[in-house]
């Protein structure tokens, strides 16, 4: 095994560390020498306690700048450069459903300077970032050190994500660096359309316009599609993707059919609905 460090991101608004966090923690143990935990939230003396029996290093930070200026605090607070891979992952997923040092084994093998469980195409083609994994090149480079260096803290999640997840992705490919997606998934044309098409609302179009007249503002493509939620079976069963987003079960916000998705998690996993089914009853209450 590689000699790998993880930067773990964490945030809950009841100021909890749910059970299905304590799984993903001790599964990404099996694949890694250094855990790093930072969190946002005032957590217990007890759930300290059970973090310093898995994670190497517990912070607690200023609930400011999102999951980036914690993954910025993470990644100051070692010397990442002695590592041959950095991960910097987040909590806003379910899984792993399928063996994280199977999918490491397989990327090792892959031409790529770094890469994410899946990628996004709304607005521009970036690595999402609740999981990115960085080569010992990109670790070694001015680069890498540059970008983290300005990250800032912003109070517009929509700046952060167009700045820092999706600028993060272009940044690196400026400098020659290559991406890759392990769970990479290319729908037909025709599934594209009939999505795209489908989320058009005429409330929209009137908005689209509006702002490309008035040339001020930013709007999201509402022609995008999020691929992780809107293709999330196919991402699960063809490609073996390991985690499936928490966005997606409890606010479905394109409104895809997930009825299923218990189903399809018991067939292709072992993986413990209960963790799925407990953390939203709360989250949704």
């Amino acid at each position: 095994m590689l000699n790998r460090a993880i930067v773990f991101v964490h945030y809950d608004k009841d100021n909890l560390i749910d059970d299905y966090v304590y799984f993903y923690l001790k599964e990404l143990q099996k694949v890694s020498d250094y855990i790093v935990f930072v969190t946002v939230v005032k957590l217990s003396i007890n759930d300290i306690n059970k973090l310093n029996t898995i994670c190497n290093d517990v912070i607690l930070r200023e609930n400011v700048g999102y999951d980036f200026m914690s993954y910025k605090v993470g990644l100051e607070s070692f010397d990442y450069q002695i590592y041959d891979e950095v991960v910097i992952c987040n909590d806003s997923v379910y899984g792993p459903l399928y063996p994280l040092e199977n999918i490491f084994n397989k990327m090792s093998t892959k031409r790529c300077n770094f890469w994410g469980m899946t990628s996004g195409k709304e607005i521009s083609y970036h690595l999402q970032s609740y999981f990115i994994v960085f080569k010992k090149q990109i670790l070694h480079s001015e680069a890498f050190q540059s970008f983290w260096d300005n990250v800032q803290v912003l109070d517009n999640k929509r700046d952060i994500i167009e700045k820092y997840e999706i600028g993060l992705t272009k940044y690196l490919i400026s400098y020659g660096f290559k991406p890759l997606a392990y769970a990479d998934y290319k729908p037909k044309l025709l599934n594209v359309l009939k999505a795209k098409l489908k989320r058009i609302t005429l409330y929209k179009v009137i908005v689209k316009l509006y702002i490309l007249l008035r040339g001020k503002y930013k709007l999201p493509n509402p022609l995008a599609i999020n691929l992780a939620h809107q293709y999330w079976k196919e991402l699960l069963i063809y490609k073996q993707n390991p985690f499936i987003k928490i966005e997606l079960l409890r606010d479905n916000p394109i409104q895809v059919k997930i009825d299923d998705y218990q189903d399809v998690i018991k067939s292709i996993s072992n993986y413990d609905i209960r963790l799925i089914d407990k953390h939203l009853k709360r989250v949704k209450a």
